[in-house]
């Protein structure tokens, strides 16, 4: 029951940061730096969202403890930040935790956290993709010269 309330919650704000960062990563384009400088100024700060997102699903598994029922990690313990980190990071990014198996909720959660990692590291790829169009990074790819020869 409190998945249904804890996970629109989590999405919406993960989606919300997301965007924000992009809208600001977005002014980059607009600065005279080098293409190079600008490109890997994107990479940094999206990498930079993505931890931030991770963390905030952290901070649900370290205090999941605290809903009763919610489930729990056999073998390991949210009371250690470094697990609770770690098994963000494998659910964010998909990876999937041979290591470690969830129950109740928790499980729901985990499987959520992987979609909403999907869905948000897709973006981000889009994003450098179209960033790198509108920079031209790639004549070639991009219908420069290179392509009507």
């Amino acid at each position: 029951m409190v998945l249904i309330i804890l996970f629109p919650f989590l999405l919406v704000l993960t989606v919300t940061v997301h965007y924000g960062f992009l809208t600001r990563l977005m002014a980059i384009l607009d600065t005279e730096w080098a293409q190079s400088t600008k490109l890997i100024a994107i990479i940094c700060g999206l990498f930079v969202a993505h931890v931030f997102e991770v963390v905030v699903y952290a901070f649900v598994y370290y205090f999941s403890h605290l809903i009763p029922g919610f489930g729990e990690l056999p073998g390991a313990s949210f009371d250690d930040w470094i697990n609770t980190l770690y098994f963000s990071f494998v659910a964010y990014s998909s990876l999937g935790a041979g290591d470690l198996s969830a129950s109740g909720w928790l499980k729901i959660l985990y499987g959520l956290e992987a979609i909403n990692g999907l869905v948000l590291i897709t973006w981000s790829a889009s994003f450098s993709l179209l960033a790198m169009n509108r920079m031209q990074f790639c004549q070639p790819c991009s219908g420069g010269k290179a392509d009507k020869e």
